[in-house]
């Protein structure tokens, strides 16, 4: 069985529709590509996005994100 790490690999502001600030985080899930010569590394498998206090935010095809709970729209700062 492959094996599966999450980490995170960026934090950013992210300022809402309602002028709010809030601060997400991008974690990465990475898994173990293993040869018979044994492991090859780590590959990048997917991305998901939280907010710091932990609720899910889901990315948006315009490159915006929204809150999943509260559908609140967010825009990346910067």
């Amino acid at each position: 069985m492959p094996l599966r790490q999450e980490m995170e690999t960026d934090r950013f502001e992210a300022t809402a529709e309602d002028g709010s600030i809030h601060a997400v985080v991008e974690t990465t899930s990475f898994i173990q590509m293993v040869t018979f010569r044994g492991p090859a590394g780590w590959v990048p498998e997917g991305k998901s996005y939280r907010l710091d206090g932990g609720e899910a935010v889901e990315p948006m095809p315009d490159g915006g994100f929204r809150i999943a709970a509260s559908g609140l729209s967010l825009r990346r700062i910067g």
